[in-house]
């Protein structure tokens, strides 16, 4: 066996040590910070706010959608924070990797209003460019400004990208699987 790698024991040695680390820092920077309080407030308003105006007829195709938007979101921010192309100093639960007002309420929430308003591809295609360049260019930034989130090797451009083709490959899918149920 070759002693110059770090075995599987070293590797969770480093892990407990880092979750201590990364608790602590938690307990004492962020938790019941005002930084903190909001971002409780923006994982639970989106829900609100969308369960008021969400078209209950379609509740199981909207639902299904923005499960797979929040698929995407949460697997990208797992992938991106693993690999440091970004980081978020800022959370609001130390176990959980990833912005989750993020991940998990403010996109999939307004993706799902954008495919539940729109009735064809071509107002589709138009609201979720229009809902990318927003959260790419003012939500992202904002959260940058707010010291939520912090680029590393990963550009703007590149979430406008994956907004776009995301909610583009959602509603593909929902779609072919929606219409081969009502057939």
């Amino acid at each position: 066996m070759n002693s110059s790698f770090p075995s599987f024991e070293d590797v969770q040695k480093a892990r407990v040590k880092f979750n201590d680390i990364a608790y602590k820092h938690w307990v004492h920077d962020d938790l019941f910070t005002w930084k903190w309080y909001l971002l409780l407030v923006l994982s639970i308003l989106p829900w609100i706010v969308w369960w008021i105006v969400v078209d209950k007829k379609r509740l199981n195709e909207i639902v299904l959608y923005g499960s797979l938007i929040t698929i995407g979101t949460y697997t990208l921010d797992n992938i991106g924070t693993d690999l440091i192309w970004w980081e978020y100093p800022t959370k609001l639960f130390q176990m959980i990797p990833p912005l989750l007002p993020a991940d998990l309420s403010l996109i999939p929430c307004s993706m799902m209003l954008i495919y539940q308003w729109s009735k064809n591809w071509r107002s589709f295609l138009l609201f979720n460019f229009l809902l990318s360049l927003f959260c790419t260019y003012i939500g992202e930034p904002l959260f940058i400004w707010l010291d939520y989130y912090e680029l590393k090797d990963w550009k703007l451009i590149y979430s406008l990208l994956f907004y776009n083709i995301g909610g583009m490959l959602a509603r593909w899918l929902v779609l072919k699987i929606f219409s081969v149920s009502e057939k």
